[in-house]
């Protein structure tokens, strides 16, 4: 297998991050949002997989001592492939260098896989939010708030 490939994503970068949440995403985000969000100091994203051909990226922001993951995907035929836990190290790497001590997120409390992810590389529930996610079924699925520490072993890429 090749080695997994991380670089920054720039503004130029915009409609291919647009690209892949739509993959990876039944509610995406277009490509002014990822435009507006790179053009902020405080936010950067990583791009994984073939230098050609990205698989996965993640978008964090960073405010102050704290930082956020807004978004994370992976192209449905290359999940379980270790994009996701790379680019999660990564950015928790690159937050902590910019400064932040802790980092949350939120994902649905249904989303065994991602769920798995995160409490891998150090995250805890640390609120909730109930039935926030729209389902079919019309229950909507409840949102857990997790965090982080920084630095955390998983962001200590060696």
């Amino acid at each position: 297998m090749n080695a997994i490939r991380i670089r920054n994503a720039t503004r130029d970068d915009a409609e291919l991050l647009a690209r892949l949440h739509a993959q990876c995403f039944d509610e995406a985000w277009d490509e002014a949002s990822f435009s507006a969000f790179l053009r902020e100091a405080s936010t950067f994203a990583l791009l994984a997989g073939d230098v050609s051909a990205p698989r996965a990226f993640i978008l964090v922001r960073v405010a102050a001592d704290e930082s956020e993951i807004l978004t994370l995907g992976t192209l449905p035929a290359s999940r379980r492939s270790g994009l996701a836990r790379s680019l999660v190290a990564a950015a928790l790497a690159e937050a902590h260098e910019r400064g932040a001590r802790r980092i949350f997120l939120e994902v649905a409390a249904d989303n065994d896989a991602a769920l798995s992810l995160y409490t891998a590389s150090g995250f805890a529930p640390s609120s909730l939010r109930p039935a926030y996610y729209p389902r079919a079924t019309g229950r909507g699925a409840d949102a857990l708030i997790l965090s982080a520490a920084l630095p955390t072993r998983a962001g200590c890429l060696s």
